[in-house]
């Protein structure tokens, strides 16, 4: 929901956002999770996710639906979000968003702006986040079966952290703040150092090694 739609109205502001998207969309994620919109977060309540659910699948042609939860959220919530993710069919689950958690980072000063990184605003991403949302994601597949599709994201700058999400139990990840630091040659990186991991594990595709957790093998690139 935007930031001037209040709480009650949200599933509306959705379904007009999705309205004016759905013919342009092979999917769509219904982002609970963003830490910079006032009360957005409390739509991943079980009760008003499921409504916020029930209310898209009305619109006509409605795309396939994912939803993106925050790491945030407690063990319960999580399993709670798998079960209805599971019972309402969804596409899938995107686990996660940024975090309102600063970590062992709180104290680090910022030299642009001089105060700690505790007091800043906004939600924190990449490598720090990375402990976090395996966990959150291992909650999810541990809740909701092995068939509900899951996107692993936060922290993965590496083969090495695509094979962990994926041995975990997700089907695909999603780079945001690797690709910064790392460029776009991350990438191939990752490829060439998964189907390593595939041989030496002798799997004949990366969908067998979804939810294996198979560790990584030192050693490789």
């Amino acid at each position: 929901k935007s930031k001037l739609v209040p709480l009650e109205r949200a599933a509306c502001d959705y379904a007009a956002s999705l309205e004016q998207l759905a013919a342009f969309a092979d999917y769509v994620v219904i982002n609970v999770s963003s830490p910079n919109t006032p009360g957005l977060r409390q739509l991943q309540d079980e009760t008003l996710l499921r409504q916020l659910v029930e209310r898209l699948r009305c619109q006509p042609a409605c795309p396939p639906l994912l939803v993106k939860i925050a790491p945030d959220l407690e063990d319960a919530a999580i399993a709670a979000v798998a079960r209805l993710a599971y019972e309402e069919g969804l596409a899938a689950v995107i686990a996660t968003n940024t975090s309102l958690d600063r970590f062992d980072l709180a104290d680090r000063v910022l030299p642009q702006t001089g105060r700690c990184l505790k007091d800043e605003a906004g939600g924190l991403s990449g490598v720090p986040l990375r402990a976090r949302a395996l966990q959150v994601l291992r909650c999810l597949r541990a809740n909701a079966g092995p068939q509900l599709p899951l996107i692993g994201v936060g922290g993965i700058d590496s083969a090495e952290t695509a094979w962990e999400r994926i041995a975990a139990g997700a089907s695909l990840v999603q780079l945001y703040t690797g690709w910064i630091y790392r460029g776009p040659e991350l990438v191939p990186w990752i490829l060439e150092g998964l189907q390593q991991q595939l041989d030496f594990y002798g799997l004949s595709s990366i969908q067998a090694a979804v939810g294996s957790e198979l560790p990584w093998q030192r050693g490789e690139s």
